[in-house]
């Protein structure tokens, strides 16, 4: 599986692009996609989907896992985050990715195992989970393989579960089948000695079992 995560903002949006195979993650690319703040809205919103577009043609991912937008006392500056992050997913949209949303707390728990993590914590575990030999830069770069490396490991967990759950589903109805043809043989025996010269013997027989089915 091939996923593009994103770090989405209107100054910098960090991308990186992961690939998985089983348990293990390897880094394919990544990079950042920044403009000034002296550019007009639509010059930079503009460059984002471009960008992000060629991204999508060049490394052919599947997946894509993009940041969430928390909405604090900043407003001005979530807004600006909105736009870049609208941007980003138009562009990942048009080529049907499909789409996977995070907080940066559900991002650091999946990556360094607590939400409370810092970002020198981060980059030092998604340098490790990648097998990279240098800390990825800028912090977008990190940050957006770090939500790569999230949107992966809960796409594994739930594959792990639906082939657990199809499992016990066929094995529920394995046992289903074997206690039916035990339940046929059953009857059939008793159907058969009903009908044998012995007569009566055989019929107690045959109330019997069936004595036995109501009771069961």
């Amino acid at each position: 599986m091939i996923v593009l995560g994103i770090d989405p903002g209107l100054a910098n949006t960090g991308w990186g692009i992961i690939e998985t195979r089983g348990s293990v993650y390897r880094a394919r690319a990544y990079g950042c996609v920044s403009s000034k703040a002296s550019e007009s809205l639509d010059v930079r919103l503009g460059r984002i989907y471009e960008e992000v577009s060629q991204i999508v043609r060049t490394y052919a991912p599947s997946q894509l896992a993009i940041e969430k937008i928390f909405f604090g006392e900043n407003t001005r500056s979530a807004i600006a985050t909105a736009h870049a992050r609208g941007a980003a997913i138009v562009a990942c949209a048009e080529a049907g990715l499909e789409l996977g949303e995070y907080t940066p707390m559900q991002i650091k728990q999946a990556v360094v195992g607590t939400g409370s993590a810092d970002k020198r914590q981060v980059i030092f575990m998604v340098r490790s989970i990648l097998a990279l030999d240098h800390d990825p830069r800028p912090d977008h770069c990190a940050d957006a393989l770090a939500a790569a490396i999230c949107h992966a490991n809960l796409s594994r967990t739930q594959r792990i579960a639906r082939d657990v759950a199809s499992v016990q589903v066929l094995e529920q109805e394995k046992a289903q089948r074997k206690y039916d043809r035990a339940r046929a043989r059953e009857v059939t025996a008793a159907a058969t000695a009903a009908h044998t010269p012995a007569g009566q013997s055989d019929r107690r027989v045959m109330d019997h079992v069936r004595q036995s089915r109501r009771n069961s």
